[in-house]
């Protein structure tokens, strides 16, 4: 016999947890998932009985009716008087409660503001995501310090804060953490597998695969850009009327003629090869590297340097998390590895830093190139295009070294896109 049923959309890894925590308990629950995800009910009966018109909700057999996916679960794993998976002793459930809250309030929002706007729900700000990603990453942080020589959040054994924190995080690992991510936070990713793979979370959820490629926000000014050349084609086509077969010659001769990959491959070859420079910067040290750079590097029409600053240098709080931010952008450049090189710089100290650095950029354009500005990450930044003067030579030579300071706030650490 049941003891009551949940009302949901199917999949909901808010439910698992409810239905999760009830199995360890031996109880068994229904799960009625006819509903649409992003749906309500506001019939008459429905409102009646629930007061509100969300999902999920629970009734049960009893005659108990709840609201809050948390609730829920917090009832059914409560529910059997000896249950194994909420604490023998008072310490020991304010602990799980600690870790179900953090899971809850410290992850599960900002997990919310970095997945939703990429699934369509709410409009996409990059400023949010950045930040949303930045308190993810340091809740992972506390997380990981934790996990780092546990098996379980508490204890010896699953409890009911495996189980909701888990379900918590469900989605980010189904649908964004890819393996870079995971590698910041092996711990975590070793927690998650094993709760996920349970008999019992098994049971309700299903096989778990982890998120191989991460989902990613398509920018809607992209489909504008493609459709551009093709509104500009009719006012050229409508003047010669009688030209018709000749002009359509010539598309199909366009079309069939091989593209480039990019208008930088249309550009003469550069005197310095980019990937030399790479292979100085990388074998070498820094100074000689440095040294070789400006001897050989022509400035007037194969590369430009470009000031690099993050916008939202206040928000920034933990060094190691500006760090990271600055990782996410290079790792969004994909695109430009053949164009660019840069340096990112991390300078001050816990809640007083900065993000700065120099990137070096195929062509001398007064405009950054498309393969840079078409990254995630790039409107979150400052690029500013720079003449390379002896002043500006030695701020380039102390982020490439990551050595010096900025503003006067000492350079402590960097990431290098090459």
């Amino acid at each position: 016999m049941t003891v009551g049923t949940i009302y949901s959309y199917p999949q909901n890894p808010r439910v698992f947890k409810a239905v999760v925590a009830a199995a360890y308990n031996g109880l068994e629950v229904k799960v009625d998932d006819k509903f649409v995800m992003g749906t309500t009910n506001k019939t008459p009966e429905w409102m009646a009985k629930f007061g509100a018109s969300q999902v999920p909700a629970f009734e049960g057999a009893d005659g108990t009716v709840l609201i809050e996916s948390g609730a829920i679960a917090h009832y059914l794993a409560h529910l059997k008087a000896d249950s194994v998976i909420i604490g023998k002793t008072v310490a020991e459930e304010a602990q799980i409660q600690q870790w179900v809250q953090f899971a809850d309030c410290s992850v599960g929002p900002y997990l919310g503001a970095w997945i939703y706007p990429i699934l369509g729900y709410v409009p996409y700000n990059k400023a949010n995501e950045t930040a949303a990603i930045e308190r993810v990453k340091g809740a992972f942080a506390t997380l990981e310090r934790h996990l780092i020589k546990k098996t379980y959040l508490v204890g010896e054994r699953v409890t009911f804060a495996d189980i909701s924190a888990a379900s918590s995080l469900y989605m980010g690992f189904k649908l964004i953490f890819d393996a870079p991510f995971r590698k910041e936070f092996p711990a975590v990713t070793r927690w998650f597998t094993t709760i996920v793979n349970q008999p019992k979370y098994k049971a309700v959820a299903g096989e778990f695969a982890l998120c191989e490629t991460p989902l990613k926000f398509t920018p809607p000014k992209k489909e504008a850009k493609e459709k551009k050349p093709e509104a500009a084609k009719p006012k050229k086509e409508e003047k010669p009327k009688a030209a018709k077969e000749p002009k359509e010659e010539e598309e199909e001769t366009f079309q069939d003629a091989p593209k480039p990959k990019s208008k930088l491959d249309l550009l003469p070859a550069a005197k310095m090869p980019l990937d030399e420079w790479k292979r100085q910067y990388s074998n070498n040290d820094t100074p000689v590297a440095m040294k070789w750079l400006w001897e050989n590097i022509d400035l007037t029409t194969d590369y430009s340097f470009w000031k690099v600053d993050y916008k939202y240098n206040d928000e920034l709080t933990k060094l190691y998390m500006s760090n990271n931010l600055a990782g996410g952008l290079m790792n969004r450049l994909e695109r430009a590895r053949k164009y660019a090189f840069g340096c990112l710089v991390v300078a001050g100290e816990d809640n007083a830093n900065v993000i700065t650095g120099y990137f070096i950029v195929r062509g001398n354009a007064e405009e950054m190139v498309e393969e840079i500005t078409d990254a995630a990450d790039y409107d979150s930044y400052n690029w500013v295009k720079i003449n390379v003067d002896e002043e500006n030579k030695q701020k380039i030579n102390q982020v490439f070294a990551w050595e010096g300071s900025v503003e006067g706030k000492p350079i402590m650490d960097g990431k290098v896109f090459k």
